[in-house]
């Protein structure tokens, strides 16, 4: 009697569509750095293409471990024999030069562009209005924040301190608070 895997395998699944199964195993890869997109040669494979680049596509084969037979490695070999184990490990390894190695200069250029952090972190629409409340209803009192009705996540002061000086280190969302304070401000004072 066959094994209860062996006949499990064999069955056909009705249920998976397989023109879908092959145009998705084909597909490419969806590519977000236009460095790459624009090198990019559909005929070739990821491997390949990566390759040509002069880029790593797995990053083990191409800043290998030292292994221990290699490391424990008899020193009592002269030096003939040392070249010639070299010389043979050399051969397996075949190695092309890149063909298109602008694009990992063009890729380093930009990394090296200064990046500025305050600018990528963004607070969500309701942490926002949540901190505009506080900072309109009791100002610099973390205390009192902490005991409101709207402290649903029931922060404690530190907590709420934390999320509030986040939201004034984003000048883009602090800066927009302060000019409807100001603008609220003149608005009363007309009235």
């Amino acid at each position: 009697m066959a094994n209860k895997r062996t006949r499990n395998r064999k069955k056909f699944n009705y249920n998976v569509n397989r023109r879908k199964k092959w145009k998705k195993m084909t597909k490419q890869p969806t590519i977000l750095c236009e460095q790459i997109k624009k090198n990019w040669d559909p005929k070739k494979t990821v491997k390949n293409n990566m390759k040509d680049m002069g880029l790593s596509y797995d990053p083990n084969e191409s800043v290998p471990m030292p292994k221990t037979k290699d490391v424990m490695k008899p020193k009592h070999l002269k030096e003939s024999e040392q070249m010639d184990v070299d010389n043979q490990q050399m051969r397996k390894k075949k190695k092309t030069d890149p063909t298109k190695l602008h694009v990992v200069e063009e890729l380093e250029d930009i990394s090296k562009l200064p990046t500025n952090p305050k600018n990528t972190i963004r607070l969500s629409v309701p942490v926002v209005q949540r901190c505009v409340y506080m900072l309109d209803k009791y100002g610099e009192d973390y205390k009192a924040m902490a005991r409101d009705k709207k402290n649903y996540y029931q922060e404690t002061p530190k907590q709420i301190r934390q999320t509030i000086n986040l939201f004034k280190k984003i000048p883009s969302q602090y800066d927009e608070y302060l000019k409807s304070k100001e603008s609220n401000k003149e608005e009363s004072m007309e009235t």
